[in-house]
């Protein structure tokens, strides 16, 4: 039960249910969902380590107040062991695991056309996390997955925002990476990252929320 409950509230918070900072009562929720407040309090245990909700002793739980600075900080950590996983699941992955990265990447640019945030934030975690789990280290995959998590949650949010960002260049980000795994381009994968995580300068990064 606890995985669906974690997985209920985290679809929630990916669709915007809750503002940042709110109060995240586990009576409430277990009222609306019809169970116990015993699994609603565990998932949402959980959801804190996976660093989506805050936790604080005698205070309960609150939704992460996720900003732009956090965006940076994480893509930052984030490209250099995005650049390791591409090198090392290139000549790892099998021709179904590229197909299926193929699929995904037609699927998020679907979701991208009919403005289903939602879906986008799943299929692009699917392919990255994809890609993640075929490098052979289970650290590195466990370590970007830890990293990304309130990134795939709240951060996309900003990219989804940005003017410059469209169907095209989105299927431009992904299919580099797919061609880049099945040796089709010269590209190194600094430049394949290049291409698809922005790290913008700490001075222009405000706080602000989607």
């Amino acid at each position: 039960m606890r995985h669906s409950v974690v997985a209920a509230i985290r679809h929630a918070l990916m669709q915007g249910r809750f503002q940042p900072g709110e109060a995240l009562a586990d009576v409430v929720l277990a009222a609306e969902m019809g169970i116990s407040r015993g699994p609603v309090r565990e998932a949402l245990l959980v959801l804190a380590e996976e660093g989506l909700v805050v936790h604080q002793q005698n205070r309960g739980f609150s939704v992460l107040r996720f900003t732009k600075e956090d965006l940076r900080q994480v893509q930052q950590v984030r490209a250099p062991l995005e650049i390791l996983a591409l090198e090392l699941a290139r000549g790892q992955m099998g021709a179904g695991q590229l197909d299926e990265l193929e699929r995904l990447t037609d699927d998020l640019c679907a979701c991208f056309r009919k403005s289903d945030a939602v879906e986008a934030l799943r299929c692009d975690r699917e392919f990255h996390q994809l890609i993640w789990s075929s490098t052979g280290n289970p650290r590195l995959f466990a370590t970007l997955r830890t990293l990304t998590a309130a990134y795939f949650t709240y951060g996309f949010a900003f990219q989804l925002g940005r003017e410059d960002l469209s169907e095209a260049l989105i299927e431009r980000q992904h299919r580099m990476y797919v061609d880049f795994l099945r040796n089709r381009i010269t590209a190194t994968a600094r430049e394949c990252v290049a291409m698809h995580i922005t790290v913008e300068p700490a001075g222009r990064a405000d706080a602000c929320q989607p």
